[in-house]
């Protein structure tokens, strides 16, 4: 008997439509291209519980008659192609067919439509696959379709889905992309019961963007239009004072299509090299108009992918693009200058036995000096201090206000301590159990108590530690001492930072994918430091930040700090957090070109010294640089 067997139509289905519906994401974005398609100048749609139990499309397009209504969902019926060689030239955003069928399949679907010209529409219901109601109904002009309890016959499928949040999060950015694309289209989003998305549909691109990403990033993009080898490249990039620490703000569109191509993403590097810091991203949204027959978007079911017939013309034409928009509107960088940075942080109100002593400096020997003994008091054991006693101790150290830690630090549970010796099998730890252990092992190393036997000579160039003993010369760089500092006191504290509170809050808008991260890891930024409250549709406000981060770096440290942590590079929480850390140590640490006294030196020298088996900074610059006498006397020719 025959090993091969032919599956059963539903099995197909369920099959097929596991490359076209991923998630409900995947049917927002089929249906509200089969509105834009058909003609539509608005387009609503509606989800509940992340689009798991309820989505609804409606639009006022041209609508389908009954007979259309009939086979709409078929496999590969459509409207947009008719032969082979029109896959030649794809005008649309849909031709496979194959959307409907597989969301039916996997959902239980109800479609509505009515031509504008026709006294009555059409009502069809449709259950996994299997067709239920098929009626003449009265409905508006254009076509609802309503998609509800998503994967309810693959509990498989369903199990993999994500939280509520974010699979709301991918819809929006579903919508968001959808709206940039089409700005004639008005297109309007309502996420359990409360508007996420209105654009305006008035056919502006700048309008588009502030509905999609505010005021802000709108006000500081330029106009693109240029034209190169039957190439047209429209629409708005960032000037040289916009930037992100990512690229989740570069939007390309092929003929109004939505796709992801390295061409383009290297195209738009190469224009802004050397007009962004390393490490910084361009924003655009751009629209490459090219002959249909030039590009191929029958790659992949998602449509996402494309191939071009000639991948040089197209980089050709984009850099040209964006080169010549940066620097025909090339100005001097806008700076915002605080008068008074002080102004901007919050003096913290506390009670009696919350008060912080400010400690009088001490005279400081000029052939020795002893930090972190306390004055006229011997123990033992002295502990080492921390950065907020050292900016407490020396005043210009710091020279800000007191800092405290905020409400809701203390409240991550520490891990168990109890060893487990013989694992007896494999468990898949979440991430709330993986933080635990990685604070565990981060608070057992200690820093050990500071001693050093030299003599701080002084500052060179504002920014190295001059110092000799026992025969030998020194140069520290004080940033990158600091920031090790910084560094390993936050990640021993168990990754808690002390905080400052802000007197004037900081909006930061952010993508969708972005505040699901902020609003999910809130415990988490509120340990380091930032005090965040959700503000509006894309938004979040900064009510506090890691001490010492100046307050103009603030907005770009935390989107930097949220690429960090939402794993998008990868690799383990330890390594994450490590690298959050550090991120907030560089920001914070004493710059270069900072002049410091001679109490602060030794203070700075002392505490660096203390990190034993240390001699670099997080990013691996060494910290200290040493000479020996004879190493001098031989370069000055004392020695044979």
């Amino acid at each position: 008997m025959g090993k091969i067997n032919i599956l059963d139509k539903f099995t197909a289905e369920k099959i097929a439509a596991g490359e076209v519906v991923e998630r409900p994401a995947s049917v927002i974005k089929e249906l509200v291209e089969n509105s834009i398609d058909a003609g539509a100048t608005t387009v609503t749609v509606e989800i509940k519980d992340g689009g798991t139990t309820y989505m609804r499309v409606s639009d006022n397009g041209s609508g389908m008659d009954s007979s259309d209504a009939k086979c709409a969902f078929l496999r590969h019926a459509t409207s947009k192609i008719k032969t082979e060689t029109d896959l030649e030239s794809i005008n649309t955003l849909g031709f496979r067919g194959e959307a409907l069928c597989s969301i039916a399949a996997v959902s239980r679907t109800e479609l509505f439509t009515k031509q504008k010209t026709a006294g009555e529409g059409t009502h069809v219901k449709v259950e996994g696959g299997e067709e239920t109601v098929f009626e003449s109904a009265g409905c508006p002009d254009g076509t609802t379709i309503v998609v509800k309890d998503l994967f309810f016959n693959t509990p498989a499928r369903m199990k993999f889905l994500k939280k509520d949040s974010a699979e709301a999060a991918a819809i929006t950015d579903v919508c968001n992309k959808q709206a940039l694309s089409h700005p004639d289209v008005s297109i309007r989003l309502i996420r359990d019961g409360r508007d996420v998305l209105f654009s305006p549909g008035d056919n502006t691109l700048k309008n588009a963007v502030h509905a999609v990403y505010g005021k802000d990033i709108a006000n500081s993009m330029t106009e693109v239009d240029f034209e190169k080898n039957g190439i047209r490249i429209y629409g708005l990039t960032g000037k040289n004072n916009l930037s992100r620490p990512n690229r989740l703000m570069q939007v390309f569109f092929i003929n109004g299509r939505f796709v992801v191509n390295k061409t383009l993403l290297a195209a738009i590097g190469e224009a802004y090299k050397n007009e962004l810091m390393i490490g910084r991203f361009p924003v655009c949204v751009l629209n490459i108009e090219i002959d249909p027959s030039l590009v191929d978007v029958n790659v992949h079911p998602s449509k996402t992918e494309v191939k071009f017939s000639s991948d040089q013309d197209v980089y050709e034409t984009a850099y040209w693009a964006v080169r010549n928009t940066i620097t025909s509107s090339a100005s001097a960088r806008e700076v915002f200058e605080k008068a008074n940075k002080n102004a901007f942080k919050m003096p913290v109100t506390v009670n009696s036995a919350q008060q912080i002593s400010f400690v009088k400096k001490e005279e400081v020997k000029k052939s020795a000096f002893t930090p972190y003994a306390p004055p006229k008091e011997e123990k033992p054991s002295p502990k080492p201090l921390t950065t907020n006693q050292i900016r407490e101790e020396v005043l210009p150290f710091g020279g800000k206000l007191p800092v405290r830690e905020i409400e809701g630090i203390k409240d991550i549970p520490k891990p168990h301590k109890e060893a487990v010796t013989t694992p007896q099998k494999e468990v898949t730890l979440s991430f709330e159990d993986e933080l635990k252990d990685a604070i565990n092992k981060a608070q057992s190393q200690k820093i050990p108590t500071p001693e050093f036997d030299v003599k701080i000579i002084g500052q060179l160039f504002g920014t190295y530690i001059l110092a000799e003993g026992d025969g030998e010369f020194f140069l520290m760089d004080q940033h990158a001492a600091h920031e090790r500092i910084r560094f390993e006191q936050i990640r021993g504290n168990g990754y808690k930072a002390d905080t400052q509170l802000l007197l004037m809050p900081i909006s930061v808008n952010l993508t969708p994918a972005e505040k699901v991260t902020a609003l999910e890891k809130r415990q988490l930024l509120l340990s380091m430091g930032f005090e965040l409250e959700e503000f509006g549709t894309n938004a979040v406000i900064l009510r506090s930040l890691p001490a010492d981060c100046p307050f103009d770096l603030g907005e770009a440290l935390f989107i930097e700090i949220l690429e960090i942590i939402s794993g998008g590079e990868g690799g383990s929480i330890c390594a994450m957090l490590d690298k959050a850390v550090y991120t907030i140590a560089c920001k914070s640490a004493i710059k270069a070109n900072q002049s410091l006294t001679l109490p602060e030196l030794e203070k700075l020298y002392a505490e660096a010294m203390a990190l034993e088996g240390i001699t670099t900074c997080p990013h691996g610059r060494p910290i200290t640089v040493k000479l020996t006498k004879y190493q001098i006397e031989k370069m000055f020719g004392r020695l044979g």
